[in-house]
């Protein structure tokens, strides 16, 4: 039986920006629920090297399925715009 995990585009699109967005592994498997060794696998896949620093990690959270970039929400607030 294979019990592969299969990604969309867009979960392949959030693993390859993980090194640039600096967004904790912890958190992005748990985004994406899977594991961290299926997500360091499928990194492995896309030829992606991850950030593996869990302190890199700047953004908190909202609500349980909402994360919050302390960057965006200031930049929100100096050009006036309502953040979501």
């Amino acid at each position: 039986m294979n019990n592969k995990r299969i990604f969309t585009p867009s979960e392949d699109a959030l693993i390859v920006q993980q090194p640039v967005t600096g967004i904790g592994l912890k958190t992005l498997a748990t985004m994406l629920h899977t594991s961290r060794e299926t997500l360091m696998r499928r990194a492995n896949e896309l030829g992606v090297p991850l950030a593996v620093n869990e302190d890199l990690d700047t953004r908190t959270l909202r609500r349980s399925d909402e994360l919050v970039d302390p960057l965006l929400e200031r930049l929100k607030r100096v050009h006036g715009q309502k953040s979501a």
